[in-house]
């Protein structure tokens, strides 16, 4: 593998600067895509590319525990052959997994040994009693989540999805796994029986009864019970998810001690724990990730700051990557939004999406020129 990529931005306070593109797994069905979007990365000096293998609960890999992307066809191996090319061109190469979420579309799976098959009762509830698995795409738009997700509480969930990693390592010289959608769908998530039964067990309540808003339901406890227990239904959620996080640094340490272990979160740390119980910021304090990617994708510049300044002090800022996307804003919004970020001293980008620039020859220029800005300052 060629050296790594060194950008001097030390006029502008920085010493280093890592950059990252998101490959989405349409990028995946051809081998001249793949040749494309490696030749991209590697003429424009990305040092690290996150690879979508997995979408909707498929592998664009060889598995023996993960179905095939139904698109795909002739039997070849997409991740494999990324390896080949990127390695070659000096890339680094993450396996860019989508976890929790496994389907979205109205039309079900055409192979029968998808887990939405397999396993529905492994899926989702919300606190109505409403399973993931009977809404449609319109009910999805209108509750504001991307589809239909496992239940994060359940311990054979937990033990498939280390397996399915663990393969990932063992087969592939991958430089990393990048996970995504490791969170709930909202914090009105989730409610799968057997959640509740494992709650139930630690706590003596249904965690379901706490949803009730007349608190005169509640016979014998005072309402600072019912609020600590509450809180304790937040902190289970919560935990199974960090749980999840450090079993596979664990795994991963015992597997394949070199790989990068990383993920995509929701940038505000606050909101982030609060409504989707994702603790990237304690992750990251406990040396379970090598780093995380916040999802900065606002258009607003105020917002995207603010964003920014909510991060904890006590998070090395190199742990810190952050996305910023270029589907949603012009070239010239992007290459503001790539000066924010260094001026406020992060040094490692990842840009959401190829897909933008493949489409657009002209828009990844203009971007690059932040970084031309950065070393004059």
């Amino acid at each position: 593998m060629t050296a790594l990529l060194i950008l001097s931005l030390c006029n502008a306070g920085l010493s280093q600067s890592h950059l990252g593109l998101w490959i989405v797994r349409d990028q995946l069905y051809s081998k001249e895509k793949i040749d494309a979007f490696v030749e991209f990365a590697a003429v424009n000096d990305f040092q690290d590319i996150f690879v979508q293998v997995r979408g909707r609960g498929d592998a664009f890999y060889r598995s023996d525990l993960v179905v095939r992307n139904e698109n795909l066809n002739n039997g070849w191996d997409p991740l494999e052959y990324t390896l080949t090319k990127a390695h070659t061109r000096g890339l680094r190469v993450h396996a860019w997994l989508n976890i929790y979420l496994i389907w979205s579309a109205d039309q079900k799976p055409k192979n029968e040994n998808h887990l939405l098959f397999q396993h529905p009762d492994w899926c989702a509830v919300d606190e109505n009693g409403v399973k993931d698995i009977q809404r449609h795409s319109v009910d999805f738009a209108n509750l504001g989540t991307e589809g239909i997700y496992l239940s994060p509480l359940l311990p054979e969930v937990r033990q498939y999805l280390l397996d399915v990693l663990r393969e990932l390592a063992t087969n592939y010289e991958i430089d990393g796994i990048h996970l995504d959608y490791v969170r709930y769908a909202k914090n009105c998530f989730d409610y799968n029986p057997v959640g509740r039964i494992l709650f139930r067990n630690q706590y003596g309540i249904d965690p379901l009864l706490l949803t009730i808003s007349d608190k005169s339901f509640y016979k014998g406890l005072e309402l600072a019970e019912i609020d600590s227990l509450a809180q304790q239904w937040d902190d289970f959620r919560r935990e199974a998810i960090s749980k999840f996080i450090r079993d596979t640094r664990t795994m991963l340490k015992a597997t394949k001690p070199a790989i990068l272990f990383s993920a995509a979160v929701k940038p505000d740390p606050v909101e982030a724990r609060k409504y989707f119980f994702q603790d990237w910021e304690y992750w990251l304090m406990q040396d379970w990730l090598n780093f995380a990617v916040l999802m900065n994708y606002s258009r607003d510049t105020d917002q995207f700051t603010r964003v920014l300044k909510r991060t904890n002090p006590a998070v090395k800022r190199d742990q810190m990557w952050i996305g910023i996307g270029v589907y949603n804003q012009s070239q010239y919004d992007a290459m503001t939004k790539t000066l924010l970020v260094l001026n406020q001293n992060f040094t490692n980008i990842v840009f959401f999406s190829y897909e933008t620039f493949a489409k657009n020859p002209d828009y990844y220029p203009v971007v690059r020129k932040a970084f031309e800005i950065a070393r004059m300052r």
